[in-house]
């Protein structure tokens, strides 16, 4: 259950004694890792200390670990629990900024922020705004986010807390040249709503502590605050970037790029405006693109040698066998995320590849048999895509006694099952 931060503790955290209390947090870190030991030493420095006040700077300094691991703010940045997991990556939000600085380019550019949170793309946006405009309608989350933007040393940035919805009938949309939004995906239920199956009809931001009624993640857009018909409403010739869930489905008429980071889709962006293909795949860490190629053909494969699977950015874009077909392989199955080739594809961010050593119909006792013979040991990985048992089903029957580290691949062809022992 994340902690309930509030006015107060935001004064507290910019003040000189809040700084030194935070310096001995760090010494005691680096000395212990059980937290209530640690706080009894700061107790004991600081017993005139509320203990409200010392339990927030203990879970606002936790926070602060976290993001810096995470975001691209400084080091005195505030957080929320909430804002935390809902923050963009400092990869991610790298990315954001560069796709806007497109469409507003540096020192002619006047970019307006929706659903700020408490600044993880906000101080990147700055960078490549002349006047950054942010909406936040969490009022603790928007005393977080004018501190992380002073903490930054961002000069050209103005905080509004309040809905869009309100606030941008009040702005002149025709003075900004791009629009980035982050829009709240979940909200917090009241203490009884679980009950009464009942959520609130207007989300605050993000939700800036636990409450007792937990969290509801929206899956549907159009549930997400601002819902999506506000965007629809903003002029048709507005440059706007918004990020939604990867699992969301793409509204009509939108162009979207699905984003790595990692081995992970990350997230959607749906835009407009901004000079992407209407289709494509972004990598945050490396800038690397993909987009599908229309006039790829089906690749003959005789003897299959090689075996690819593509990234999760890759499979969300729906264009699978273009991208599979563009390094020279064919997918396993149309419905199936592998794909073949006689001869090695090239090294990529976009796939992982495997050597294949042999593949067969699936049955289980050939299974066995052939890794015995492949002499397949404990660290073999097992993968499977349409396949009806788990990986972990399906090592618990397996003996894997050998010394090779293999890899076994469990996948359904047709109306059937293939098995593929393989090594990365």
């Amino acid at each position: 259950m994340h902690f309930q931060f509030n006015r107060d503790h935001i004064a507290f955290f910019s003040s000189d004694r809040a700084a030194e209390i935070r310096s001995e947090y760090r010494r005691q870190t680096e000395k212990y890792a059980d937290s209530l030991r640690i706080q009894t030493a700061l107790r004991a420095q600081w017993s005139d200390l509320p203990t409200p006040i010392l339990a927030a700077c203990m879970a606002q300094f936790s926070l602060q670990d976290r993001g810096a691991r995470k975001c691209a703010l400084p080091a005195e940045a505030l957080y929320t629990g909430d804002a935390l997991e809902m923050a963009s990556s400092a990869s991610t939000a790298r990315l954001h900024a560069s796709l806007l600085a497109d469409a507003a380019p540096g020192a002619s550019g006047n970019v307006l922020e929706i659903a700020a949170g408490i600044g993880a793309d906000s101080v990147p946006l700055a960078g490549v705004s002349r006047t950054l405009v942010c909406i936040e309608a969490d009022a603790v989350h928007a005393r977080m986010l004018r501190h992380n933007l002073d903490a930054a040393g961002t000069d050209n940035a103005v905080v509004l807390c309040g809905f869009a919805e309100d606030l941008t009938s009040a702005l002149r949309i025709d003075r900004f040249d791009a629009v980035f939004a982050d829009p709240a995906r979940r909200e917090q239920q009241p203490p009884d709503a679980s009950r009464r199956g009942e959520v609130p009809r207007r989300a605050h931001g993000a939700g800036s502590g636990a409450g007792t009624g937990g969290f509801r993640r929206h899956v549907d857009i159009e549930e997400y605050s601002p819902p999506f018909s506000f965007f629809e409403t903003l002029p048709p010739g507005l440059p706007i970037l918004i990020k939604i869930a990867p699992a969301a489905d793409v509204p009509d008429g939108w162009s979207v790029a699905t984003v790595a980071a990692g081995g992970e889709c990350k997230e959607q962006l749906l835009h407009r405006g901004l000079s992407l293909p209407p289709l494509c795949a972004i990598n945050a860490d490396t800038g690397e693109r993909w987009s599908p190629n229309p006039d790829t053909s089906p690749i003959a494969v005789d003897s299959p040698a090689w075996l690819i699977e593509p990234h999760a950015a890759i499979i969300r874009t729906g264009a699978v066998a273009a991208y599979c077909r563009d390094q020279g392989c064919e997918p396993i199955d149309p419905m199936i995320a592998y794909a073949w080739s006689d001869s090695q594809p090239a090294e990529s961010h976009w796939h992982q590849r495997f050597h294949i050593l042999r593949s067969a119909q699936y049955q289980r006792k050939e299974l066995q048999r052939i890794a015995d013979e492949l002499g397949f040991g404990p660290g073999t990985e097992i993968k499977k895509r349409g396949f009806p048992e788990t990986p972990d089903e399906v090592r618990k029957r397996l003996r894997l006694r050998g010394k090779r580290k293999g890899v076994i691949i469990l996948t359904r062809r047709g109306e059937g099952h293939l098995m593929i022992f393989a090594e990365r």
